[in-house]
């Protein structure tokens, strides 16, 4: 188990590690306030002040969305959004076909050198909005 030097009441002195040796066998509570707990032996220790507490790290990060399903795709945009590249698809072949692929497309990989490529495209063009591309790369729903 790991646990956090701090000078009380909540100052963090280092990173989380294992308790010093001398200190071993003390309940949480002792461990909490060691200058209560041991009283001059604290000072003597070099803990006067201090306590140790159970740290627990936090969770790793969610895995990034790399697929999604063409539905989940299409939501990652707005409805305005969506309709504006549909609208701009009629008038510009370069996003008629990019629409064409998506449409004959199952399955979305958001790292696909077509997707890393065109959404920042309809960002550029205006068709979505500004930071928007970096949202739906990352898997983000608006």
């Amino acid at each position: 188990m790991l646990y956090q030097r701090k000078i009380l009441p909540n100052t963090n002195v280092n990173d989380p590690g294992p308790l010093p040796p001398e200190l071993v066998g003390l309940a949480d509570e002792s461990l909490a306030n060691l200058s209560a707990a041991l009283g001059v032996a604290a000072e003597e220790l070099g803990y006067a002040g201090q306590g140790f507490f159970p740290y627990t790290p936090p969770p790793p990060p969610p895995e990034p969305i790399t697929k999604v399903n063409k539905v989940d795709f299409l939501r990652l945009f707005t409805q305005a959004e969506r309709i504006a590249i549909r609208a701009a698809a009629r008038e510009n072949d370069l996003i008629a076909d990019y629409q064409a692929m998506l449409d004959a497309a199952d399955i979305i990989y958001l790292t696909d050198p077509d997707i890393q490529t065109g959404v920042p495209l309809l960002e550029l063009g205006g068709l979505i909005g500004p930071g928007r591309a970096a949202q739906i790369l990352a898997g983000e729903s608006p």
